[in-house]
């Protein structure tokens, strides 16, 4: 049986990584409602995945920018996608591997010591 994930120090971990801000929008988050959301959703696919938890998966999102309307990152999927936001439902590599655009002005990878790694891309968000 799978342990249960520590939520409480993976939210610790996305809220230090974010340095406290929406890490799709750049908005200020509140360190008690923020969501956490998964690049890989649970619900396609992402359940079975070993890194389902893992914070290279995983989102520090305002919860408006995570589910609040038209804009935001569950309403529109090819945007979401084009950024890192959401990744292909039958995903069958890391998400290490694919880049987030942060805070809508820079493409970062997420690494799994909860850190960004910007050193090696491109304006495209490709390795280099």
């Amino acid at each position: 049986m799978t342990p249960r994930p520590d939520w409480a120090g993976i939210r610790a971990t996305l809220w230090e990584r974010s340095g406290g801000r929406c890490e799709a929008t750049g908005v200020p988050l509140d360190p008690d409602t923020f969501d956490v959301h998964h690049r890989v959703n649970k619900g396609m696919g992402g359940t079975r995945r070993p890194w389902r938890d893992d914070v290279t998966n995983l989102l520090a999102l305002d919860p408006i920018a995570h589910n609040g309307g038209p804009g935001s990152v569950h309403a529109n999927r090819p945007r979401s996608e084009a950024r890192g936001y959401l990744l292909p439902k039958l995903l069958t590599y890391p998400p290490i591997v694919m880049p987030i655009w942060l805070h809508g002005v820079r493409w970062v990878f997420l690494t799994g010591d909860g850190r960004y790694d910007e050193r090696l891309t491109d304006e495209h968000g490709l390795r280099v």
